[in-house]
Order: C-alpha cells, then sequence, then structure tokens
C-alpha cells in the first residue's frame, strides 16, 4: 500500500487545526503550522500534496503565504485550499488570483472538506501524470523514424481499447492516423453510472507534434470531467489550459458531449469541429447545427456556451473529423459531408461498430487508393433506453401568489388518488410544493408584475417525477450546505431547513440554469426495492 498523501494544514487557532487533523488523518497525513512562517519553511522542506490555509493570521496572512508559495517552483504546483470566514466575492477573487485552487469558508463542512479536498489530489495526481506523459513523448520526438512505431503504440493505448457493455448504449470509434503517429483524438468514459461522455478532436498539424498536443489534451479531458458536468465549462478550462504556454501556436477543434442514459437528455459543447449528424430511429438524418466558440488553444479567456437536445430510443450519434469529409481522390474531389449523410440515411439500424467500419471502407472506396492526407477519426454512439410509459402526467401553470399553492396541492392530490399513490408520499410532495413554491414567490420572482411558475408531474411505474420551472433570478436551491441538525438553536444557522427537508423527502433532487430559466428536478420512489 502506498503512502498516505500529506496535508498541511496552517492555522493560528489550535481548535481549527484539531478539527482538520480530526477530519482528515484517518486518510491523509496531516502537519499543521500555527502561522504562515512556519507553514512556508514546513512546505519548502517537505513539499506537501495540498496545503489548507487560514487568510486571517499574525505576521505575513495566508494571502502573502499563497503568493510566496507560487513563485517557488519547488511549491508552485501544490494545490491550495482557503478556510476562512472571509465569503466576499472579492475576498474569494483575490484568493484565486494568487493562485489557490479553492475556497471553503468556515465554519467548515466535514463532508464537503473531504470531497474538496480528494477532488484536488485526484487533479495534481492527473496534471502530474500530463508532465511526465508529456516528457515521454518529447524525448520519442527526438528519437529517429524509425522508433515512431513505439510512439504509435502508447497513443493508441491512450484511446479507449474495448467498449463498454451497457444496456442503455452501444459504441464504437476508431482513428486511422495519415503518418505513423497522429493528432486525431476520441474518447468516451463514464463520469459516474449515470452519465457518459464522448468526445472527438482534432489537433492542428500531423506526425510528433500533433500527438504530444493530442496527449495533453486527452488528459486535460480526463481531469476536467472529474468535478464538472457543463460541457461548456469543460472546453473553457480545456481552452486556457491549452493556450497557456503554447509556444507551438498549436490548437484543437473539439466536440464534447455529455449524455444522460437514464432520460437520453445530451449536453454538448462544439469548439470549432465538424458538425455532427444523428440518424434518428426513423431514418430520418440531421445535423447538430449549434457552434459554441472556436478552436480550442488559440487564445485564452474564451467563455463557450453549450446546447441541449434528447436522444430517443435507437438514435445514433456520429462524430468525424475532417480527415473524413475532406478525403481527397487524385482529381483533387471531396469526400463531402453531403457523403456522410447519405451514407447514415444507408445503414439503417446497423451496430455502431459496422456503421464506422462501413463509413471507413466507403471513404477508401471513394479515395481509389489516393494517399491519405488527414488523420481519419469516427465515433459512433446509439442510445437504447426503452422509454419508460407515462401512467399519469399533470401539467399547470401557476402565477407568482402564494395561493396557487393549495390549487398545486389539490391537483396533485387529485392526481395521486386516480394512480393509488400512497397517503404518506402525497403528503411528503405537499410539504415539498409548499417549501419550493414559497420560495419561488417570495424571494425569486418580481412582486410587481404577473409571472409564471411552470409544474411538471409524471408518474413512470414507480417513479414520480416533478419539474418546477420559472423565470426568476437565477439561484440553485441545493448550493447550500446542509444545517447541522444537532446543534443547539444558539449554534444553528439560520435558515436552510425547508431545502434539508425537501432533500430529505425526495430521493433524487437536482438544479439546472436553462434558457434563463430555473429548471427543478424531483423525483420519489413510490415503493422501495
Amino acid at each position: 500500500m502506498g503512502a498516505k498523501p500529506v496535508i498541511l494544514a496552517v492555522d493560528d487557532t489550535p481548535e481549527n487545526l484539531d478539527v482538520v487533523k480530526g477530519l482528515l488523518v484517518p486518510d491523509y497525513q496531516v502537519r499543521v503550522a500555527p502561522n504562515g512562517q512556519i507553514g512556508l519553511k514546513i512546505a519548502q522542506a517537505q513539499h506537501p500534496d495540498l496545503i489548507l490555509l487560514d487568510v486571517m493570521m499574525p505576521g505575513i496572512d495566508g494571502y502573502e503565504v499563497c503568493r510566496q508559495l507560487k513563485a517557488n517552483p519547488e511549491t508552485a504546483t501544490i494545490p491550495v485550499i482557503f478556510l476562512t470566514a472571509k465569503t466576499e466575492v472579492a475576498d474569494e477573487a483575490a484568493g484565486f488570483q494568487l493562485g489557490a485552487s479553492d475556497y471553503i469558508a468556515k465554519p467548515i463542512n466535514p463532508v464537503l472538506l473531504k470531497a474538496r479536498v480528494e477532488t484536488h489530489l485526484k487533479l495534481k495526481q492527473n496534471m502530474d501524470s500530463l508532465e511526465q506523459l508529456s516528457a515521454q513523448l518529447a524525448a520519442a520526438k527526438e528519437k529517429m523514424e524509425d522508433e515512431l512505431s513505439v510512439g504509435q503504440k502508447i497513443q493508441l493505448s491512450m484511446l479507449p481499447a474495448v467498449a463498454p457493455q451497457h444496456d442503455n448504449f452501444r459504441v464504437a470509434a476508431t482513428m486511422r492516423a495519415a503518418r505513423q503517429v497522429g493528432g486525431d483524438l476520441y474518447d468516451y468514459f463514464f463520469i459516474n453510472p449515470r452519465h457518459f461522455c464522448i468526445c472527438v478532436a482534432d489537433i492542428s498539424d500531423k506526425g510528433v507534434p500533433a500527438s504530444l498536443f493530442m496527449a495533453v489534451t486527452k488528459t486535460l479531458l480526463r481531469a476536467n470531467t472529474l468535478d464538472d458536468s457543463s460541457t461548456a465549462s469543460i472546453v473553457t478550462r480545456i481552452n486556457d489550459q491549452l493556450a497557456r504556454d503554447n509556444e507551438a501556436s498549436m490548437f484543437a477543434t473539439i466536440f464534447i458531449a455529455i449524455v444522460d442514459l437514464e432520460t437520453g437528455v445530451t449536453r454538448y459543447t462544439n469548439g470549432g469541429h465538424n458538425r455532427p449528424f444523428i440518424r434518428r430511429a426513423s431514418g430520418e438524418v440531421e445535423s447538430i447545427p449549434d457552434l459554441h466558440g472556436p478552436v480550442a488553444g488559440a487564445m485564452d479567456g474564451i467563455a463557450y456556451g453549450e446546447s441541449e437536445l434528447c436522444l430517443s430510443t435507437g438514435d445514433t450519434v456520429l462524430l468525424y473529423t475532417d480527415g473524413v469529409s475532406e478525403a481527397m481522390t487524385a482529381r483533387d474531389e471531396l469526400f463531402g459531408e453531403a457523403a456522410i449523410g447519405e451514407f447514415l440515411e444507408r445503414s439503417g439500424g446497423i451496430q455502431p461498430s459496422a456503421l464506422v467500419t462501413g463509413l471507413i471502407e466507403a471513404v477508401d472506396k471513394f479515395a481509389d487508393g489516393f494517399e491519405q492526407s488527414d488523420d481519419i477519426t469516427l465515433l459512433a454512439f446509439t442510445f437504447d433506453r426503452a422509454p419508460e410509459q407515462v401512467v399519469r402526467e399533470l401539467q399547470l401553470s401557476l402565477t407568482n401568489n402564494l395561493t396557487e399553492i393549495d390549487r398545486l396541492n389539490d391537483s396533485f392530490n387529485e392526481l395521486a388518488e386516480s394512480a393509488d399513490i400512497p397517503i404518506d408520499i402525497q403528503m411528503k410532495v405537499n410539504l415539498v410544493f409548499d417549501e419550493l413554491i414559497n420560495n419561488v414567490i417570495s424571494y425569486g420572482l418580481s412582486k410587481d408584475t404577473e409571472q409564471s411558475i411552470q409544474v411538471g408531474i409524471a408518474l413512470y411505474g414507480n417513479r414520480l417525477v416533478i419539474e418546477i420551472e420559472d423565470g426568476g433570478i437565477p439561484f440553485n436551491p441545493f448550493m447550500r450546505a446542509d444545517p447541522n441538525t444537532e446543534a443547539s438553536l444558539d449554534e444553528r444557522e439560520i435558515g436552510g431547513l425547508g431545502i434539508h427537508l425537501v432533500k430529505e423527502l425526495m430521493d433524487e433532487v437536482s438544479y439546472k440554469r436553462a434558457h434563463d430559466k430555473n429548471r427543478v428536478t424531483l423525483v420519489k420512489q413510490l415503493y422501495q426495492a
């Protein structure tokens, strides 16, 4: 078993150090320092894996400690998480500008602290792996041409070799380099048991430089999906990281999508990439036209967007690079995107693996022996989730008047009685409506004009799914840490009990801001397995 990661906690309050040690010692080696000067000496001598740093300390404060750590090449890459009672946006911004990795408000939430520490240690491990891999590939670049076969094996080993077996989808992909090593990239992996990521990228140039940039891009892709479910945020961060110290001025077109394997809802971001195709189960073929930003790596500071689509059972998404659409004949004729769409129309409901193989064969037949000038990459994903049958459904439009809560509860109770939903579930849902709709009307919407709240209720067998949508100010009710219900009333923070109750009463809760609207989704299992 390897040594436990070393955490350095710097705080001038002994009680705070005792709390941190008590929470982390079972899993980590914890070193402590009572002030900034001692913390700097320990960091420079022992190089801990992560530093938990108080801001307000005598002598030199946490900001100065962070600045000196980041200015020292030996400690610059150590993740720093501020633990502080200073929670103003300006305070957080000052910390991030100095190079801090994260910010946790006091009093410390044990669950949040452990999760953040684990996440940033994983990110550091990924960055360390990236540096090692980049060094290995840089060395391979200097070797002679006959040694590039080693580089080819390394590159191919970075791509998924075996497609996962899953009841809700099938996936297949291939990459054929124009040289021994190429610059195209495909990847697919589970973010969690419910969400699956697919991605294709095309690196500028070819050969060894492109393969190096491809390795960096792939590593950043995996690292940035550890703690992020927004494709816009993921690509934005990848772009900034690729653009940093990019002396070769290389870039990558990229398309990334995250599929909800239960619902088929798919978030995606296109950064200067070819527009993918969807072959619907009906046989209709359509392109995915949205473009959310330019190529990644050319310039930092770009905020990418994202879009959403829904896959139905039997729908297939095809991602490809321009090596397919721009495959040429000796007469300078291009295969073209139209030919890709026509091939999809003729393909019927074939397996993704057969689709990928068949399209490669079609490109080769078109080129008629003409030398391949660019890397060719294809990824096909078919959604196989059987649609749930709606047993009961209710759609209501409420106004921003508190009396509407009674109308909502009455309507739901009528549906519940007709569907034999247990009375205890009815009561729980009524309490949830009372809390959430009251919050939206009282705090989220203007009281000067009439505004609407859309409520959708659907019963899928044993699953009750509720969606609440409003056009109020952006607000995620589930972001706040749960209150400490074991603390006394004098010690407990004001507020938060209502949302805590909602999370306790429901089996699943989620929030999303889309199209300038807040959307809360709740799921309740009527009968536990």
